[in-house]
């Protein structure tokens, strides 16, 4: 009887053994590393991602995902699937969603492994978005500014798209750009109702950032593109005023725009 009870006690210690053995390795999850061959592109362009899977799970699929906000998302999707190849090596080529988002490649459960996920990588996606009169970006203040006098004409061209200072050469106007922007560009001039001889000084802001000071006389016109300190510009802002405070004059912006990376919001 002491032989049975000691054989039946080795018997539920090797299955205990090994059903806790089962589950450690349930929980080890698979590691995923992560590259990509680029983090900023421009709407439309595509990017490499690629890297190892470990254990080596050759055959098996892996999930290219991103985290979806939108409408109360607030989970992966999965865009695309890859295959692993020998030596747990991977490659993808994606076409990243427009604007700011955030990616993984995420390995599922398999051979007695839990799921892995890689590191999350931000990918940014710019594009030229319009500035004043029904502009694609937000406004701060300064709503008054943009396209208050209807078509202007800057040395004999009209433009129906700008922005402008008011007679006296003064106007504020800030957008909102969320860290996203890197790029403004526009091109300045005098509206044509200005006075000969009038004068004038544009300027743009980034945050409290200076970034563009342009002297505007008549019959001239400058077209300028300026880099946005990204991270740290919560807006951009459009200001003028007169050097000569005798003789009237407009300053104008006309197709002001910026390059940002917004995140999505469909």
């Amino acid at each position: 009887m002491r032989k049975l009870a000691l054989i039946t006690g080795a018997v539920a210690l090797a299955i205990a053994s090994a059903a806790f053995s089962s589950q450690a390795q349930a929980a080890t999850p698979y590691k995923v590393s992560l590259s990509v061959s680029k983090t900023e592109i421009k709407q439309g362009d595509r990017v490499v991602f690629s890297g190892t899977v470990s254990p080596a799970a050759k055959g098996t699929k892996l999930k290219v995902q991103f985290f979806d906000v939108d409408q109360g998302g607030n989970r992966w999707r999965t865009v695309a699937t890859t295959t692993v190849r020998s030596g747990g090596k991977y490659s993808k080529t994606v076409e990243p969603r427009d604007g700011s988002t955030s990616y993984r490649v995420y390995k599922p459960s398999g051979a007695g492994l839990s799921g892995g996920a890689s590191r999350t990588v931000i990918m940014r996606a710019y594009a030229w978005y319009k500035m004043a009169n029904a502009p694609d970006m937000g406004i701060a203040y300064g709503q008054k500014y943009i396209g208050q006098y209807g078509p202007q004409t800057v040395n004999g061209t009209a433009v129906t798209r700008y922005w402008s200072s008011d007679a006296n050469g003064a106007g504020k106007t800030r957008w909102v750009t969320l860290h996203t922007c890197k790029r403004v560009r526009a091109t300045v001039g005098l509206d044509d109702r200005s006075a000969a001889g009038a004068d004038a000084q544009f300027r743009v802001h980034a945050d409290e950032k200076r970034i563009v000071s342009q002297r505007v006389t008549p019959g001239t016109t400058v077209t300028f593109t300026a880099d946005v300190p990204r991270a740290e510009t919560g807006g951009v802002t459009f200001s003028a005023e007169a050097r000569n405070a005798d003789r009237p004059v407009y300053v104008n912006a006309s197709k002001p725009s910026l390059y940002c990376a917004f995140p999505e919001d469909d």
